[in-house]
């Protein structure tokens, strides 16, 4: 149950984390950009955000592997 808890809590940090490089991202756009990547990414890399939504993304999946492993676990 306490590592339910852990990878809830991390899956739920790892979220906020992500929403928050979303709206930095969204509040400063770039004004060009290339096709292939697209204005998002090109933002994120740009302001020196693409660590810190690397990491909520890691978070998140760490959080939800852990809750899956939890879940299947037979005891």
């Amino acid at each position: 149950m306490k590592r339910v808890l852990i990878g809830g809590f991390l899956s739920m940090a790892g979220t906020i984390w992500g929403i928050a490089v979303i709206i930095f991202a969204g509040n400063h756009l770039v004004s060009g950009w290339s096709t292939p990547p697209g204005r998002f990414p090109t933002t994120v890399i740009e302001q020196g955000m693409m660590f810190p939504f690397l990491l909520s993304i890691a978070v998140v999946l760490l959080g939800t592997v852990i809750m899956m492993i939890e879940y299947f676990k037979k005891d």
